[in-house]
Order: C-alpha cells, then structure tokens, then sequence
C-alpha cells in the first residue's frame, strides 16, 4: 500500500455557512489492515496545518480536495485534536460549487486523509501494521455507507438527520468495475451549465424540463445512470435517459433491464391513440413542468429586481432630501473688484510740491523724518555715477 487510505463517515453539515464537521483521521484499523499512530503523526498534522495556516495568512487550516484528485474542493476552517480519543477533528468549508452539491445531496459520506507514510511497524497488540502518518490534504469522499448511516444537516438553526446517498441498489456490473469512478465524472448535472444553456437544452429537449440531466453523448448516459442510481430514482428521470439514449444512439449504454423496459414501451406506443392516453398525459405533465420552471425563475427574479429597489429607495431619498437643502442655501454675495495704480496704493493723499515736501519733512520728528527718507529713497532710487 502507497497511500493513507483511512476514511471515516461525515457527522455534521452545516447549509448556511456550507462547514462540512467531522473525524478526518482516529487511531482505528482501516480497510486495509493498518493503524494509523495518534501520538507519532500529531505532530505532522500540526506541521501541516501551521504552514497552510502561514501560507495563506490564516485563512486556511489545510487543504481540502475531492476524491483524492487536483479539485481544490475548499479549505479547513479548524482543527482539533482529541488526546483521549486519539483522533484529529476538522470542520472544512466547501467553496467549489459542485462538490458542494454532492455534500448537500449526500453524495460525499466520510474524509479521507491524503499524505505519505513516514514510517511503518508492527503491532504487537493487534497483530496489523501500525504506521506514523504526514498529511498533504484531505478528501472527501464517496465510499458506500453503511445502511442506515446518517449525517446531521443545519439549516437556520434546525437540525436534521439525513442519510447518504448509495449506489449499492445498481444493477449494471458495469458501474462497479471502476472503484475510483466518482461525482466528478457526472456530466449530466446540471450545476455545471448556465441558467441559460439549461433553459435551451429543456426546450430542445436534451435535457429535463428543469434544466438537468444534459445527455449529447454515450458518456453522458453513463453518467446519468450512475447518478440514478445515486439520486431519488424518479421515473421520469429513467424515461428521459432512455429517451436521450435512443434519440443519439447510445443504446448501449443503458442497462440491459432498461433496454427491456424501453421495448415495453415501444410496444404501447404502437397501440391506437386511445390506448396511449398516458403517454399524451406524460407529455402534458412534463410541458406542466416546464412552464411551472420558468414561472418559478420569473418569480425569482421579480424578488430579486424588487429587493434591489427597496434596497436604494432610502438611498434616493436621502439624496434628494440633500439635494433640495442645498438648493434652499443663499446664494454668496457677489463681490466687486477695481485696480489700482501703484501712484494711488499709497493711501487718497494728494501729491504736494517740492518745498512743501521740505517744511513737511522739517517739521516731522527725527526718527520719523528719517523713515520717511528712507522711504523716498527706495522709491526713487538714483542711477549710479560710476
């Protein structure tokens, strides 16, 4: 063995903050006859943790991926660790929308740690390997629960018990061939298209009237198999499938108890029109549906536009109360200028003549008489005579 392979089941899904809580790694033999050492790998996780903590400025606690894969699913939000227990509790943050979904619809049921092994040994007390554990991220996972296994879910405050999707009731062998076949090769989702490419595939027909399950290709029916199998197994859902599967040829692809079924239904199609009254029905309801679709997503939008208004009405009135009390502001008063000439900056004196210069000078006192020379002389300098 290469790898931790070490999964343990999700305990809590809170929807609002979209924080995934549960046991990433527990001193407890795994699948493949190993134990993994509390005591000896704490400090690694720790490491681990530190640096993904330094590296992102606080962010992040650790990686968290999906499947095992390159999908940077989101991000530990905390980290603890139970001494007594012995093991190491997470509470991750998805923030990719479509693992999100597959945590919502129980898809995903356990972490996984992914990392290397720093050293192995054997166990004394229970005979298996027990081995010392570095983490480079941790996963979630799509192992098959137990039966009856449950996860609580919180949603503004309430919880629920909900279990996790299986795929153990898949009849197709061919599903099981492949144990690293996960959600992430679902193409028929319709997460993965824009509002309007699911509105153009449902009135084309490609896909349901609700936007999902695109099928353009045999791996878009395998997919859409698989995730039937790991959904609600809604009838109409099987109907479409084969439906897509005849229309583009992909027979093949289903189920050889589907193709049996199709058949069956062929078989009613040829009867008289009386006959096939319930085919008429389907068609009618799934028109129903459809309009029922677009109507909810008019709806939606109408809230949306109306929330957007509410929310700048107080804005504007703010803005025009603001307005008008400037305006109702006086006007500042206009003010006048005029030049002057440097003759008249002195003051509304009139000029004097020479001698009247000289008495008023005399008659001034000395330290006045001198400033006012002073003055004069600034005024009026002389050329130079050299």
């Amino acid at each position: 063995m290469t790898a931790l392979d070490l999964f343990l089941p999700l305990a809590k899904v809170d929807l609002d903050r979209r924080l995934v809580t549960g046991v990433a790694t527990a001193e407890t033999p795994d699948r493949s006859g190993e134990i993994f050492d509390y005591v000896s790998s704490k400090p690694y996780f720790e490491k681990w943790s530190a640096e993904a903590a330094a590296a992102s400025g606080g962010k992040s606690l650790g990686a968290v991926r999906a499947m095992h894969n390159s999908v940077a699913a989101g991000k530990l939000t905390d980290i603890a660790f139970d001494d007594d227990a012995k093991h190491v509790t997470v509470c991750a943050k998805i923030v990719d929308d479509d693992e999100w979904r597959k945590v919502q619809e129980g898809v995903y049921t356990g972490f996984s740690q992914g990392g290397r092994y720093v050293k192995r040994w054997a166990d004394p007390d229970t005979g298996l390997i027990r081995y010392t554990a570095e983490p480079h991220e941790i996963s979630l996972v799509d192992l098959p629960c137990i039966p009856d296994a449950t996860f609580d879910v919180v949603k503004g405050g309430v919880i629920e018990k909900r279990g996790f999707a299986s795929r153990g009731e898949a009849t197709d062998p061919a599903l099981d061939e492949d144990p690293d076949m996960g959600d992430d090769d679902c193409d028929a989702d319709k997460g993965e298209f824009s509002s309007a490419e699911r509105e153009k595939d449902a009135e084309e027909g490609v896909a349901m009237p609700d936007g999902s399950y695109p099928i353009r290709s045999a791996k878009d029916v395998e997919n859409a198999v698989r995730d039937y199998y790991r959904s609600d197994k809604k009838p109409d859902v099987k109907a479409h499938i084969i439906a897509r599967a005849k229309a583009i040829g992909a027979e093949s692809a289903l189920p050889d108890e589907w193709m049996a079924t199709a058949d069956k239904a062929a078989a009613l199609s040829s009867l008289p029109g009386a006959l096939r009254a319930p085919d008429a029905l389907a068609k009618a309801a799934a028109a129903l549906t459809h309009a029922a679709v677009k109507l909810d997503r008019a709806t939606a939008e109408n809230a949306r536009l109306r929330k957007a208004l509410d929310d700048l009405t107080p804005t504007l009135a703010d803005m025009k109360k603001r307005v008008a009390a400037l305006e109702a502001q006086p006007l500042p008063a206009k003010a006048a200028l005029r030049a002057l000439t440097k003759t008249a900056d002195g003051g509304d004196e009139t000029l004097v003549s020479a001698d009247d210069a000289v008495k008023r000078l005399a008659s001034l006192p000395a330290h006045e008489r001198a400033l006012a020379l002073t003055k004069l002389s600034l005024a009026n300098p002389a050329p130079p005579r050299f």
